[in-house]
């Protein structure tokens, strides 16, 4: 009898499996998302950077100074990738929204927001009804929402809310971080612009925390909270790495060695916060010929210096880091020589016109020595110097301490 009654729940299993057919083996691939609104269509796209554009002054305006938001009146539509996951409780009731012109944050009361919208998902978001301000300076989308100290600014709209203004357009295959900066290098990013980009940053290390945890992305048993972590290479007032206590992994240890590191990079004030998604976010620094792509010849050693060319180049692709170049050129213009103080400020060229030439500010004479005469430099002498490259204020130079290594 027993055998009896497992032989027909079989039959009724198999029964049951057959009426639904090829329906029950799959899934339909082009039905609608079980998630958002469907019935929202294109209408009026603009570009975030358009839309930022918008509302510029209410995104520039500190909510403890004045109105730091403003309604969205009119039918007006963004279309983005999602960048930002909160699979791992580093990132809390947003999400990044990214184009090809910029990102912005949206705010939502919704936790396991991965599931619906993992790191790919291209949305169409209905901005109607909905808010643009700032918190923190850094763009973002939401409702007005008041703190305990009855001060109002743009934050998290409820689910539902949320659910009637998007529609899932599908999924891309990749998304890729744009580069933040290298090592010690200045980032070139703009802060009032890029702000909740997707990022990375290479070829730095962790320094020090503002809780004072023992090498831990953050404590977690520290509550509601957050620790900041800073780089030994980037200004600690302008780049932090924020984790929150909530984080999978805030009682991870903090790598000692150089690292990439991948993230949302926000913006609060005037600083740049970069919020990794996971671990995964940080890998072993990748070793990256900053010279691959630059124009210009050499290799910046003494035995294969740079020509002005391939200088100007890497100065203005801002991967120069601290490393001291040997540079060949003719002497183009002099700005100064100065006795006074034993050093020169002069420009150097491939072929000796200015219209391709390279500053060297404040560079000593050969092995160092100072100039003691106003005669010991002349536009047309072919020179090999030694030096720092950067830019400043935008124009490439080589930097102070410089020094001619040989006249030919």
């Amino acid at each position: 009898m027993k055998n009896l009654k497992y032989i027909f729940m079989a039959a009724v299993c198999a029964l049951f499996a057959s009426c639904m057919g090829d329906s029950y083996a799959g899934t339909d691939e082009d039905a609608p998302a079980p998630y958002g609104n469907n019935e929202l269509t294109e209408t009026n796209v603009v570009s975030i950077a358009k839309l930022k554009e918008k509302f510029a002054n209410y995104i520039a305006t500190d909510y403890r100074n004045g109105v730091s938001y403003a309604q969205v009146k009119e039918d007006m539509q963004i279309k983005g990738v999602v960048t930002s996951s909160d699979a791992q409780g580093n990132i809390y009731n947003e999400i990044a929204l990214q184009d090809e012109t910029g990102a912005i944050i949206i705010a939502v009361a919704q936790s396991g927001i991965y599931g619906s919208l993992p790191v790919g998902t291209q949305v169409l978001v209905n901005l109607k009804d909905l808010y643009v301000g700032n918190y923190g300076k850094q763009a973002e989308i939401g409702v007005p929402t008041t703190n305990k100290n009855n001060a109002t600014y743009v934050g998290r709209m409820s689910r539902a809310t949320w659910d009637s203004h998007y529609k899932i357009l599908g999924k891309v295959s990749n998304v890729e971080p744009a580069e933040f900066a290298v090592g010690s290098n200045p980032t070139k990013w703009d802060i009032n612009t890029d702000g909740g980009k997707l990022g990375i940053i290479r070829n730095v290390s962790f320094k020090s925390n503002d809780k004072g945890v023992d090498g831990t992305f953050a404590n977690p048993n520290g509550g509601a909270g957050s620790v900041s972590w800073t780089l030994n290479e980037q200004d600690s007032k302008s780049v932090i790495v924020y984790n929150s206590n909530y984080a999978d992994f805030a009682n991870a240890k903090i790598p000692t060695e150089k690292v990439d590191i991948t993230g949302i990079f926000k913006r609060f004030n005037n600083q740049w916060e970069i919020i990794i998604r996971s671990l995964d976010d940080i890998q072993p620094a990748q070793t990256v010929d900053p010279l691959n792509g630059l124009d210009g010849t050499g290799k910046g050693t003494k035995d294969d210096p740079f020509d002005v060319v391939r200088a100007l180049s890497l100065a203005n692709s801002g991967k120069a880091d601290a490393t001291d170049y040997y540079i060949e050129g003719i002497i183009s213009q002099i700005d100064e020589i100065s006795t006074q103080y034993g050093n020169a400020t002069y420009y150097i060229s491939n072929d000796g016109k200015t219209d391709k030439q390279l500053m060297v500010f404040r560079g000593k004479f050969i092995n160092g020595e100072n100039f003691t005469s106003a005669d010991q430099l002349r536009q047309g002498m072919q020179v090999l110097i030694i030096g720092k490259l950067k830019l400043y204020n935008g124009t490439p130079e080589v930097d102070k301490n410089n020094w001619i290594i040989e006249i030919k």
